[in-house]
């Protein structure tokens, strides 16, 4: 899906304000997901943009700092996958649509 120049613009400052914890309406939360859905960069922005509202920035040499610059989930133990309690397919059941037709 191509992008304009005004509404990658506009997406970035969304995602810019999820980053800084600031204020982000429902409606505009929506619109960036709508992207994200559809879109591997945008996703990986959103991802990154909620990891560092969530959890702050990790430090330089650190591995979370790693899995946070790549935008993949895991400094959470709650995101954790454990073969004794949960389903493979389940797990990634919330895969966004991109990913989950690879």
């Amino acid at each position: 899906m191509l992008l304009s120049h005004q509404k990658r613009l506009k997406i970035q400052g969304i995602i810019r304000r999820i980053l800084r914890d600031q204020e982000v309406s429902l409606e505009e939360r929506i619109y960036v997901e709508r992207f994200a859905q559809h879109n591997s960069t945008i996703s990986l922005w959103l991802k990154k943009a909620n990891s560092f509202r969530r959890n702050g920035e990790k430090s330089e040499n650190g591995i979370d700092k790693l899995l946070q610059s790549l935008g993949i989930e895991g400094l959470d133990s709650d995101n954790h996958f454990n073969p004794n309690e949960d389903d493979i397919s389940g797990w990634f059941g919330g895969a966004p649509d991109w990913l989950k037709r690879s």
